[in-house]
């Protein structure tokens, strides 16, 4: 089992350039998958969603490649700026009347008046470098995402305990329930119509009693119900995607066991019936974030 949610970084860094690549992820129906990169590295930018969407199949991922070129970048000046600052500090010198000077320095900290020049990268060079970065970054979410993975599974694990063992119970406590209710059905109904009815006609009436009751029985739910555990025991130890698998069961689950509450309406195992519901939506949020 493999959890939607990880992170992972790597780094890299030599002489020219220092390179750091984040990966996270949370749970999300489908791949939504944002990309924060540098400008000078947009020409990779399909190479790198076509990498991650072969590892990660579902999630909303964000991934930060954060990369500082060492090498001082080449600077121009832009000379018509510069003439066209030059100028109107002349002109307003001229209309306040005044012979102070503006440190140079300070007109060039004016905006664009000194430009960044094309910076030239070995494309083919940055390429693998980023690439073997960011798969080591992928491998990284990925073990955390295992991890993450066997937590839930395991919790996954004890909870099917928990609803067989109360599962247990209830199947035990049926019978007697059952006797119970047919009993209590038949004396009413000898109570309001044993005086008017036919003793031909009685047999026929504790027939019809006992169908009425057999049809309130429970066991076909608590079979199906111990299947969907089964199903879902063995489905965790498979490898492939089983979020949509899993919540589909858990969801025929939490259908059984409310058939079987109104059917059961018993003090008796109300408790049960509450705890097996509990731990199915536990488990149906949990699932939410498995891939």
């Amino acid at each position: 089992m493999k959890s939607m949610t990880g992170y992972g970084r790597a780094k890299y860094h030599d002489e020219i350039i220092d390179l750091e690549i984040e990966v996270k992820s949370v749970n999300s129906r489908f791949l939504d998958l944002r990309i924060k990169q540098p400008h000078y590295l947009s020409f990779m930018e399909a190479d790198i969603s076509k990498q991650i969407n072969k590892i990660i199949i579902r999630g909303k991922v964000d991934v930060y490649i954060n990369l500082n070129l060492l090498n001082a970048p080449d600077l121009e000046l832009n000379e018509d700026m510069v003439k066209a600052y030059w100028k109107l500090y002349n002109k307003a010198k001229e209309i306040v009347g005044t012979d102070a000077h503006l440190p140079f320095a300070k007109l060039l900290s004016e905006k664009d008046l000194i430009r960044i020049g094309k910076t030239e990268i070995d494309e083919d060079n940055m390429s693998e470098i980023v690439m073997t970065t960011l798969n080591e970054a992928i491998i990284a979410h990925q073990k955390m995402a295992l991890i993450e993975g066997e937590s839930m599974k395991k919790y996954c694990l004890n909870s099917l305990l928990t609803i067989s063992s109360a599962l247990n119970k209830i199947e035990e406590e049926f019978p007697k329930y059952k006797k119970e209710i047919y009993l209590k059905l038949k004396d009413n109904i000898e109570e309001l119509l044993g005086a008017f009815i036919k003793e031909e006609d009685h047999k026929k009436l504790l027939l019809e009693t006992a169908i009425y009751v057999e049809k309130a029985d429970i066991t076909e739910e608590i079979v199906r119900l111990k299947n969907h555990i089964d199903k879902f025991n063995a489905l965790l130890d498979e490898p492939t995607e089983l979020g949509k698998k899993l919540n589909f069961i858990l969801q025929e689950m939490h259908r059984e066991i409310n058939t079987i509450g109104s059917k059961f309406n018993s003090t008796n195992v109300f408790d049960e019936i509450i705890l097996i519901k509990e731990e199915i939506e536990k488990c149906r949020e949990l699932i939410q974030n498995v891939r």
